[in-house]
Order: C-alpha cells, then sequence, then structure tokens
C-alpha cells in the first residue's frame, strides 16, 4: 500500500511565472499538495521558453514543472478574473510573483480574494516587497542577491564581484515562501485562525543568511569585502588544484583538526612553528599556511589527497562537475537522482524529492504537464463548467 503522502488534499493555485512562487508550490507539490498552475493561454509559464532544450523542450520546464496540473487562463480578461475567483474559493493557498500592485491592477487583490475563501492563504514575492520605496523597481534575480549584499562579497577582491553560479535569490525565496506556506497553514488549521497573506522580497532571503554581516558592522565598523575562497577569519582553508588539474577543498583551520592535516602530510613539524601553532597564528600568517598546503597538494592527485585526508579524519571534497555527480557512488546510494517520465519527450533524469522524511516521503507522482493539459478536468470536474462552455472560453481566448 502507497503511504498517503503529508500534504495530500491541500490545493495551491501556482499563479506566478519563473521561480520564487513557482518553486514553492513544486516543493510542496512533491509532498502531495496539488498544485494547479495557472498559465498564460499559447505561450505559458516564461520557463517554458527556457534552454537547454531537447527538440525545443526546456529541460528546465521538465524539473520544475513537475507534479502539476496545467491551466490556461488570461487573468487580463475580466471572465479570467471571474473563473479564477472560482479557483479561489475552492483552494487552499495561491502563489504569485507579479509585479507589486498588479493582482489589485486586475481585481484580484487579497481583501478581495479574502472576501470570496477566508481560509486562503496568500503568498506574494517580488524583488523588493510588497511596500517601501522600490517596491515598483522591475527585477530579477541578479538585482535580489545585489540589494541583498551577496553579489558585493563574492569573487575576488582586485577583482569585479561575481554571481553565484546559480539562480539563488530566487529559488532561496521559493524556499522561504513554502515555509511561510507551511506556517500559515499550521495556524489556520491547528490554531483555528484564519488566511492570511506574505509578503515576499527576493534581497530579503538574501539578506537572512549573511550571517554576522550586520552585527559586525554595527558593533565593530566591518564592512565585509570579497575573499575569494579563503575566510578572513579561517586557515588553513582554500579551493586548491591538485596535480591532475582538479580542485579540493580542504577545511583544516580549527586546533582540533590542524593536527590531522598536519599528519596526513607528513608534517608535523608545522605544530612547534609559533606561526602555525594556534587558530590564531594561522588567521594572522594565513598566506604562509595556505601556501605549504597548496604546494603539498599540487604534488598529488585529486584521488590521492582525497585517500590520505579522508582517512586522516580531514574534511575535503573535490569541486564535483554534473558529470562528477552523476558517476558518484555515493549520489547513487542514496538515490538523489531519479528518472521521471515526462509526456513529451519520455525519461528525464533530475533532482530527487527533498527533505528527506521517514515515514512520509515525498514522491514525484507526474511530469511536467503540457501546456493547458488539465482544462477539462480543471474547468470540467472541479468547478462544473459544461463541455460548451469551455469550449466558447477557447474561442474567446479566456483559456
Amino acid at each position: 500500500m502507497t503511504t498517503p503522502l503529508p500534504l495530500a488534499g491541500i490545493r495551491i493555485l501556482d499563479l506566478g511565472t519563473r521561480i520564487a512562487a513557482p518553486f514553492a508550490a513544486t516543493l510542496l507539490g512533491d509532498f502531495g499538495a496539488e498544485i494547479i498552475k495557472v498559465e498564460l493561454p499559447g505561450t505559458g509559464d516564461f520557463m517554458r521558453g527556457i534552454g537547454p532544450f531537447v527538440d525545443g523542450y526546456s529541460l528546465w520546464w521538465a524539473v520544475e514543472g513537475r507534479n502539476k496540473k496545467s491551466i490556461t487562463l488570461d487573468l487580463r480578461k475580466p471572465r479570467g478574473q471571474e473563473l479564477l475567483k472560482k479557483l479561489v474559493a475552492v483552494s487552499d493557498v495561491a502563489v504569485e510573483n507579479f509585479q507589486p500592485g498588479t493582482l489589485e491592477e486586475w481585481g484580484l487583490g487579497y481583501e478581495t480574494l479574502r472576501a470570496i475563501n477566508p481560509g486562503l492563504i496568500l503568498t506574494r514575492a517580488s524583488v523588493y516587497g510588497q511596500t517601501g520605496p522600490y517596491r515598483n523597481r522591475p527585477g530579477l534575480d541578479r538585482n535580489g542577491i545585489g540589494f541583498g549584499g551577496l553579489l558585493y562579497i563574492t569573487g575576488y577582491r582586485e577583482r569585479p564581484p561575481v554571481r553565484p553560479g546559480i539562480i539563488i535569490s530566487d529559488y532561496l525565496t521559493g524556499v522561504f515562501n513554502a515555509f511561510a506556506i507551511m506556517m500559515a497553514l499550521y495556524h489556520r488549521d491547528v490554531h483555528r485562525g484564519g488566511g492570511q497573506w506574505v509578503d515576499l522580497a527576493l534581497y530579503e532571503s538574501i539578506f537572512r543568511i549573511m550571517e554576522h554581516t550586520v552585527a559586525g558592522y554595527d558593533r565593530l565598523g566591518i564592512v565585509r569585502e570579497r575573499e575569494g575562497n579563503r575566510l578572513r577569519n579561517s586557515a588553513p582553508l582554500d579551493n586548491w588544484e591538485t596535480k591532475d588539474g582538479q580542485f579540493l577543498c580542504i577545511v583544516a583551520a580549527g586546533d582540533g583538526l590542524f593536527p590531522r592535516l598536519t599528519r596526513a602530510m607528513g608534517r608535523e613539524d608545522l605544530l612547534g612553528d609559533p606561526r602555525f601553532a594556534t587558530f590564531a597564528a594561522r588567521v594572522q600568517h594565513a598566506d604562509e599556511i595556505n601556501g605549504i598546503v597548496g604546494d603539498w597538494v599540487r604534488q598529488r592527485t585529486a584521488a590521492e589527497v582525497e585517500q590520505i585526508l579522508v582517512d586522516a579524519q580531514v574534511p575535503v571534497t573535490r569541486a564535483h562537475s554534473i558529470a562528477d555527480i552523476a558517476a558518484d557512488a555515493h549520489y547513487a546510494a542514496r538515490e538523489d537522482i531519479v528518472s521521471v517520465d515526462d509526456p513529451l519527450i519520455g525519461p528525464v533524469r533530475m533532482q530527487a524529492v527533498y527533505p528527506r522524511l521517514s515515514d512520509t516521503p515525498g514522491r514525484i507522482q507526474r511530469g511536467a504537464p503540457r501546456l493547458g493539459e488539465h482544462n477539462e478536468e480543471v474547468y470540467g470536474s472541479l468547478l462544473g463548467l459544461t463541455i460548451g462552455e469551455i469550449s466558447a472560453l477557447r474561442t474567446e481566448g479566456v483559456i
């Protein structure tokens, strides 16, 4: 017997596009929530048009569209707005990431929707939030990491800031979004409260994970700068190149780890060197100790260094490419990559459901839907429209 998914019975309207709102829905869909993806007729979600492509089909969409139903609906049309209100009446959550004020322009602001469904939870994601002097500024992920403070400290001091290798403020906001939805549902269903709306800003998601940056500036006047692969308060630590051209991250700055590293390197003499005898001393002489470790690494292959340091219980990891990941035994053992049957291109390997629950694990029940694939199911079975009414809506360009 298949274990019931923990969010079975929760219906979420995914009104968003790109990532910040839709990714939250994807996360909750992985654990059983019914996700109705509302897309613009003819074009659909922006993600459908972003590569890489297989036969013109977006692999990005294949990953992020999983576990969703797709309906088409033009929210700019009065009839489309009326249909959304009907969907809101039978849903628990709606997520959106339009420019602030867009829903209000369509007559679909929170107060209007709450009057229809007092238990509705509406989450609203934007770059700068729903309030404040910058609320109407346009923006995307890069603006979120820039305004949030992460871009400024990423890279090397003598070079321009470097963006992280992935879209991060959008995805991170999606995680906070899903977290907020679960809190709001708990408040509504356990504490018998009503619905509410949630204000999510991409820059604030970044700002929240900026470690000690604010406190350090407040109390010590520290303005964090770009430090490359090192940390100003930790050494030895870097990404070192090996003899065979790979890169290894070794973390052995603490007074418990550093002796292990020196023994593994055959350099226990370093423990008697006053420049390296304590954590504070190593920080003061970071260039010297990093240089010594780097020279040792460069004389060996990545496999050799990894084996030596793993045996010595020193934290070490190669910088893994996706080719490395796909061939790695640990990824395979934990089934981190799964094959999903996409309705258009067949089996696609992608990231598995995460996080892992022992008794009610999530699962991927369907691949990403075709545009409008579930129009008849949602408009007919859920809202009770007739075949003729659905056909008329399609002719009018509403769906």
